[in-house]
């Protein structure tokens, strides 16, 4: 009885003493999706970058050909694609000059049901620029939500923001 008990003692101290096996974490699906996440928040920056520089070649690389565009118009509830996106941003670049992105906010989109990240991106950013025709200085918030697909391709933009008083600032009379 002894010893068995010694033995016991001394197995149990063996088994105490050896390093633990290491274990390999598995990565879980919201790992995965803050990964994505971060990924896309590159290519998020870059669109705006891209905008600014008024680089539309540039622009084009990060969105899909699928790419779906919810505008901020009020009464304009239209879908448009990738070329119709491209021609309203290019008629930015005709009413404004030293297009700015500043205080870049990016933060993880979550899914409306499991309030998990999902690999989007919510971009708050504060605009600044010239008006072209009357040179105003122009302040101006924005808001979006971008998804984006397994290549980091932008897919679905809903953007929020003043569009109406921006245009007016760029287009009113100079003071």
């Amino acid at each position: 009885m002894k010893k068995t008990l010694l033995a016991a003692i001394v197995a149990t101290t063996l088994f105490a003493c050896s390093a633990p096996a290491e274990k390999k974490e598995a990565t879980t699906g919201d790992d995965t999706a803050i990964l994505s996440f971060k990924e896309n928040s590159k290519v998020a920056k870059s669109i705006f970058e891209a905008f600014a520089k008024k680089d539309m070649n540039t622009w084009d690389s990060f969105n899909a050909d699928s790419i779906k565009a919810h505008g901020p118009q009020y009464g304009n509830e239209a879908v448009v694609g990738k070329a119709e996106l491209r021609k309203r941003l290019e008629g930015f670049h005709k009413l404004f000059n030293n297009i700015k992105p500043n205080d870049i906010m990016l933060l993880p989109g979550i899914d409306t049901v499991t309030f998990k990240p999902n690999g989007s991106v919510r971009a708050y950013v504060r605009w600044t620029d010239d008006g072209a025709l009357n040179g105003a200085k122009i302040e101006h918030k924005y808001y979006c939500v971008m998804q984006f697909n397994k290549d980091h391709k932008l897919v679905d933009v809903d953007e929020y923001f003043d569009v109406t008083g921006l245009v007016n600032a760029a287009t009113a009379p100079k003071k």
